[in-house]
């Protein structure tokens, strides 16, 4: 090989190494334009997320607002109802001795009518 053979082949192999970096400097800008997409897509997903979040905290507060209201509505309830039934067990005895007052008197009636009569 001669000295110009020798260069023309060192050239080309030059040649062919900045060709090559070319095109890994392409590809590492490629890469990288690709890395702050992803990164703005997660940053994106992440805000979102919270956001989501901050939403599902919001109806968890309403859920335990509303059940509490709730608990409260059926103990006023249960107390309406125990209230209502021991009046309704008053009056039930109430009824039930006005009921024998009135035989005893409806017996009295008719023993006086008979001994009268």
């Amino acid at each position: 090989m001669t000295e110009s053979s020798s260069n023309s082949v060192s050239e080309l192999e030059v040649y062919k190494q900045i060709d090559e970096l070319i095109k890994l400097h392409t590809e590492f800008n490629n890469l990288q334009i690709k890395f702050n997409e992803e990164k703005e897509k997660n940053a994106n997903l992440e805000k979102k997320n919270q956001s989501l979040e901050n939403e599902l905290n919001e109806m968890n507060k309403k859920i335990q607002t509303t059940n509490s209201e709730n608990e409260n509505k059926f103990k006023d309830l249960n107390q309406n109802i125990r209230q209502l039934k021991t009046e309704n067990d008053q009056k039930d005895c109430k009824i039930n001795f006005l009921e024998e007052q009135i035989k005893k008197v409806v017996n009295y009636i008719v023993f006086f009518v008979k001994n009268i009569f």
